[in-house]
């Protein structure tokens, strides 16, 4: 009798013994469960970002494609330019000198709209620090009809930056300054922003910016500086005679 009730003693010692390292064993494997769970999170985000890089690798090699066979079409093409979320989507030319596509589509045809262009006066081979791109302000729209519409805050906020490509890379810009001007008269002592288009001066550089962020429409944050490009994009404003809006925006990518 009493071999019995020692049997069941020590089967009830050792069902406990096997019942206490089961819950620690237990609790030890979720006591890492968060951190496995953290890895597993990682690595699919990481994933998921190298999916989405290789993708914009992608659209980025068929975009430079295109703009390269369109060359071959007419070599005064030197990029194109997308406002992000918007339907701005156009190539950019450039003759030097003279403003030879005010009127005329990217097959050299007389087109009242006219296209996108670099300022005549812009060095595109050796890239100068500020490209001016001008554009006819279309009531429909089209070109850089779409640019009055950054008069409003709530706008810009909703479009911040816009995307160039040249014919070897894709650069991203955002907006750093909305603001009116004017086409002025050579003897009128006025800050012409047009003139702003190259400089090895850190000064000169900082008196434009100077220029455009006090001039802005509203505060940007953003600022820019020395030397940082930038791409001026400028389209008539008829609240004024020789009105112009300009927008401003530095590379950042």
């Amino acid at each position: 009798m009493k071999n019995k009730k020692f049997i069941i003693s020590f089967t009830v010692f050792i069902i406990s013994i096997i019942l206490l390292v089961s819950y620690f064993i237990y609790n030890k494997k979720s006591y890492h469960q968060p951190e496995i769970a953290s890895n597993i999170i990682e690595e699919d985000t990481i994933i998921e970002t190298v999916k989405e890089e290789n993708l914009e690798k992608e659209e980025t090699e068929k975009k430079l494609k295109e703009i390269n066979d369109l060359y071959k079409k007419n070599n005064d093409l030197v990029g194109w330019l997308e406002i992000d979320n918007t339907t701005t989507s156009y190539p950019v030319m450039y003759t030097s000198g003279e403003d030879y596509y005010l009127y005329r589509d990217f097959y050299k045809k007389y087109y009242k709209p006219g296209s996108l262009y670099v300022d005549k006066n812009n060095e595109v081979s050796r890239r100068d620090i500020n490209l001016i791109i001008h554009g006819h302000n279309m009531k429909n729209g089209t070109m850089f009809g779409l640019l009055p519409r950054y008069k409003k805050e709530d706008y810009y906020k909703e479009h911040k930056t816009f995307t160039f490509y040249t014919l070897d890379e894709k650069q991203e810009y955002e907006v750093i300054a909305v603001f009116l001007s004017k086409i002025y008269t050579v003897i009128d002592d006025e800050y012409k922003y047009y003139k702003f288009l190259n400089t090895t001066d850190e000064e000169e550089y900082n008196e434009y910016i100077d220029f455009i962020k006090e001039n802005s429409l509203y505060d940007i944050e953003l600022s820019a500086k020395y030397p940082e490009e930038l791409i001026t994009l400028s389209t008539c404003d008829y609240t004024q005679t020789n009105g112009r809006l300009v927008i401003v925006g530095k590379r950042i990518k």
